[in-house]
């Protein structure tokens, strides 16, 4: 297998350190909504998954910087009517998947396979109730979420059996790095693939058990309501992909649309930026226009459908929040939405971490 390389090799005018971009508003029209236990629950979570993320890191700094990007606020966000007994663990989810895709980034850029196979193997323990080893605190964190979950599911079996599919396929996909790809991938393609790689399976698996519904026969009968899963799948594609760029250039981050757009169209940055905040208000259209299919259709009147598809929107709308938020992605706590931005070098988690070791 060839070596990856962090961006597309045919890729021309890729921005510099220092370089400036004007980022649109995109005028995303959905509005989001806060789920009324969040604050409760992210202050839990800051001491419950604490340990998790030290003994991954090794870094009270880093530790800390993680803790601040608010990662579980995006379940706040974007299950905003989640059961009561059920939001602890799809906020504590969100740690889980997004400390997973910490884990395997910094693997993306080595062609030796076998660390990225080590660490599936111990997820996939996880996923099967086998106990990671402690050399393994991420995959534990996995191993300690899933428990409520399943006893959770115990009436709804296909809704559990499918989220464990999709976390499975996630980890396959995470194990086997796009940045192979990126050189041939069209815009299409790469939404596809990302659909399972970007969490867009994972997060809409959890609407159905955050609101205890089975959308199991729904979705393979009607074309409209999974136009509406696919739409929400692609707001956290596109709308994270558009915020995040600007901290994937010097993280030599290779998963972005912003650069198929450049490769495949011939933009400039400037002008993949334009197109992808486009993209982003017409896949909102598009989520709003089938739902609305479905509201009017036969599912519509059925509660849990009623329900399962005005929580999707809250995947779209939540999302977008949570992008204009966290430091994950601005450094600084103000919300962001739109101005002129600098490509500026910023340090990664491991960054971080290994600037502390070396300082001890």
């Amino acid at each position: 297998m060839p070596e990856p390389t962090p961006f597309a090799q045919t890729l021309a005018r890729m921005p510099e350190l220092g370089s400036k971009v004007h980022l649109p508003d995109p005028g995303l029209t959905l509005k989001p909504t806060w789920h009324p236990q969040n604050d409760a629950i992210e202050a839990r979570l800051a001491v419950d998954d604490r340990p998790y993320v030290l003994a991954h890191f090794r870094s009270e700094k880093a530790t800390a910087a993680y803790l601040g990007q608010r990662v579980p606020a995006y379940g706040g966000l974007c299950y905003p009517h989640a059961k009561a007994d059920r939001i602890y663990s799809v906020m504590r989810m969100m740690n889980a998947g997004t400390l997973m895709d910490d884990a395997f980034t910094p693997l993306e850029l080595s062609a030796d396979q076998r660390p990225r196979d080590e660490l599936l193997r111990h997820y996939l323990d996880a996923l099967e109730g086998i106990l990671p080893p402690a050399s393994a605190p991420l995959p534990r964190l996995l191993f300690d979420t899933l428990p409520p979950i399943q006893a959770q599911l115990a009436q709804k079996p296909r809704v559990w059996e499918r989220m464990k599919a999709g976390i499975r396929s996630q980890l396959v996909r995470m194990a086997d790095p796009l940045a192979y790809q990126m050189d041939t991938l069209t815009l299409d393609g790469y939404m596809d693939l990302r659909r399972d790689n970007a969490f867009g399976e994972y997060l809409t698996m959890l609407t159905e058990y955050a609101l205890d519904v089975d959308m199991t026969d729904a979705l393979a009968e009607d074309a409209s309501l999974r136009a509406v899963r696919t739409a929400a799948m692609d707001a956290v594609i596109l709308v994270n992909d558009f915020f995040s760029f600007r901290k994937e250039v010097p993280a030599m981050d290779s998963l972005n649309a912003m650069w198929v757009l450049m490769r495949e169209e011939g933009r400039d940055l400037q002008q993949a930026v334009y197109r992808l905040a486009a993209l982003c208000a017409r896949n909102e259209q598009a989520l709003i226009r089938s739902r609305d299919e479905v509201l009017a259709g036969p599912l519509g009147q059925r509660p849990d459908v009623r329900a399962y598809v005005r929580e999707l929107e809250y995947i779209s709308s939540g999302n977008a929040e949570w992008c204009v938020i966290t430091r994950r992605y601005h450094l600084s706590d103000q919300r962001f939405v739109s101005g002129e931005v600098t490509i500026a070098a910023a340090p990664t988690l491991d960054d971080i971490a290994a600037a502390d070791a070396r300082a001890a």
